[in-house]
């Protein structure tokens, strides 16, 4: 079973660290893989490239190159449009299918530009129109070794931004818990008899959800539920929480109205997700007899179920101004009572399964 501890501001938690610095790389900084068929366009193309600095290879036909796509080293890939075994087009689905980050020119006759421009819809970064200018074949390549180190540092700084929202969102989480938490301890030092009381219900609330299988994530807002389930009352006057005699009906009202100002609290910590929710239902049973709506069966969540059965046994066990705490085998036998009344009967059995025994 899960200890509760106390919240607490996380001073200590450091940022990720980016490394912000980005340079395009040189023209050494990669390798050109070439396909064309044509000999000699191809050792026209691979000498203009290395001459502009590159570090180039040549393949006759698209099968050969398919084995040397997989390299740590950025790649850019020149390929012709027409080939034997298959096309620039083709190629490229295999080469993309291999290496997302790949980026590729293709290479194509005058008078194909409409090919081209269903390239460049398809993932090519360029074409060029053959017998290439070398200078324009040159930038081209740049251009796209550019565009690769710049989508993998944008790619480096959308993960890392979404690591820091995550971190502060969590510090956030963390800061709201541990003030709403105090001040649930307070609520809990108005009287002797709510000593604790928080703690525990948000304990047995965390038992039952083990009890049954619930997800990490689950147990974690019924967790946070059963913690501030109580937090309505700083609207109850203390009069009415030390009340040694019968509440009037008025009072009753100002008691129930905690579940609705406890969301009314909550509602712009929209990082609580499913807790608030539990926390507006906690006093909600399923043949409708419950407050503030009266909503009954399937409308109240689990989530609100367990926090609510948790926080009704640790409140029979408890002693109260008006009245002393029952003994275990009293509450049990009157919430055992009252299975698919009040609570299901999974529910129930789950206390049974799994009573923290914290009273």
């Amino acid at each position: 079973m899960r200890e509760i501890e106390d919240y607490t501001s996380p001073l200590d938690d450091d940022a990720v660290e980016l490394d912000l610095h980005f340079e395009l790389p040189d023209s050494g900084a990669g390798l050109v893989l070439i396909v064309d068929d044509e000999e000699a366009s191809a050792l026209l193309n691979q000498s203009i490239l290395e001459a502009a600095g590159f570090q180039v290879q040549t393949f006759a036909r698209a099968s050969e190159v398919l084995v040397h796509l997989v390299s740590d080293e950025p790649i850019v890939l020149v390929t012709d449009f027409e080939m034997p075994e298959m096309s620039g087009i083709e190629l490229a689905e295999h080469a993309l299918g291999v290496d997302p980050d790949i980026k590729m020119l293709l290479l194509t006759g005058r008078g194909d530009e409409t090919t081209a421009q269903s390239a460049l819809r398809m993932g090519f970064t360029d074409y060029i129109i053959k017998p290439p200018e070398p200078i324009a074949l040159a930038r081209a390549v740049q251009r796209a070794f550019h565009q690769r180190a710049g989508d993998r540092h944008h790619r480096a700084m959308v993960a890392w931004m979404k690591v820091e929202l995550k971190r502060r969102e969590d510090a956030i989480r963390q800061v709201t818990l541990s003030t709403l938490a105090a001040f649930s301890n307070a609520l809990d030092l108005r009287s002797p008899h709510f000593y604790g009381h928080s703690r525990s219900v948000a304990l047995q609330a965390v038992a039952i959800a083990g009890a049954l299988g619930l997800t990490d994530d689950e147990v974690e807002s019924v967790r946070v539920a059963g913690l501030l389930h109580d937090v309505g009352m700083m609207a109850v006057p203390d009069y009415i929480v030390e009340k040694a005699g019968a509440l009037t009906a008025e009072e009753f009202l100002i008691i129930q109205s905690h579940c609705d100002r406890g969301v009314e609290i909550l509602r712009p910590m929209t990082h609580l997700g499913d807790a608030t929710r539990f926390i507006q239902e906690h006093h909600e049973r399923l043949d409708g007899s419950g407050y503030p709506a009266g909503i009954r069966g399937e409308e109240i969540s689990l989530g609100g179920q367990i926090v609510g059965i948790s926080e009704a046994w640790v409140a029979i066990l408890e002693s109260r101004a008006h009245r002393a705490g029952r003994s275990r085998e009293e509450g049990m036998t009157l919430l055992t009572e009252r299975a698919g009344q009040w609570f299901l009967p999974e529910v129930t059995q789950a206390l049974i399964d799994a009573d923290a025994g914290m009273i």
